[in-house]
């Protein structure tokens, strides 16, 4: 699932977007705020990565997404439409604040502040979005446990995704997983629906 949020930070309007859970803004969209050629933050952002390889920290290099985008320009020689790869950057928050710690000044510091604010405000919403309202709990009658938020968050994307409903739950395996000082879920969760499309 994804969705874009637009939000104005020095009269420029960011493209936020949430996939997964996850928030990003992109290079360009950082470059265009801090008022920097792209093609100057593209340098950057390689010496990040490449000072991220050197020093054996490789989960972080996924704060950092290329992708490539296609622009149409103008030749002014011949006046004909042409086509060129465009490499930009999707920056996670982290990938954002690694990115942004090289810029110095009242008014960077004052820009840094306002992408903050925006991931926080994208953050919060995508909180909002999936975490289950305490009336919904008795309707999947899922028994107590710490992990109670999570199965109830699966089964709601589920529904909404697979416009289906819940039935019935089967089995769950929940366990918590740490490596390289980081932490995350790994969730099996199996359920009856009725109305599977």
């Amino acid at each position: 699932m994804s969705n874009t949020s637009i939000i104005n930070i020095n009269n420029q309007e960011v493209i936020f977007e949430n996939k997964d859970e996850q928030v990003f803004c992109t290079s360009l969209d950082v470059a265009k705020v801090f008022g920097k050629r792209h093609d100057n933050v593209l340098a950057d952002i390689k010496l990040i990565l490449n000072d991220l390889r050197e020093i054996g920290t490789s989960n972080d290099l996924l704060n950092f997404q290329e992708v490539v985008r296609i622009s149409k320009t103008t030749n002014p020689k011949n006046g004909k439409l042409v086509s060129r790869k465009m490499p930009i950057y999707n920056l996670t928050r982290d990938g954002f604040s690694l990115l942004a710690m090289g810029f110095t000044g009242k008014k960077a510091l004052r820009f840094k502040i306002a992408f903050i604010n925006a991931f926080n405000e994208m953050e919060r919403i995508i909180k909002n979005q999936y975490t289950p309202k305490l009336e919904n709990y008795n309707k999947y009658k899922i028994p107590n446990t710490p992990y109670k938020e999570n199965i109830i968050k699966a089964i709601m994307q589920t529904e909404q995704n697979r416009n289906c409903e819940f039935e019935e739950l089967i089995a769950y395996e929940i366990k918590e997983i740490y490596k390289d000082n980081k932490s995350h879920i790994e969730q099996k969760i199996n359920f009856k629906v009725k109305g599977l499309i």
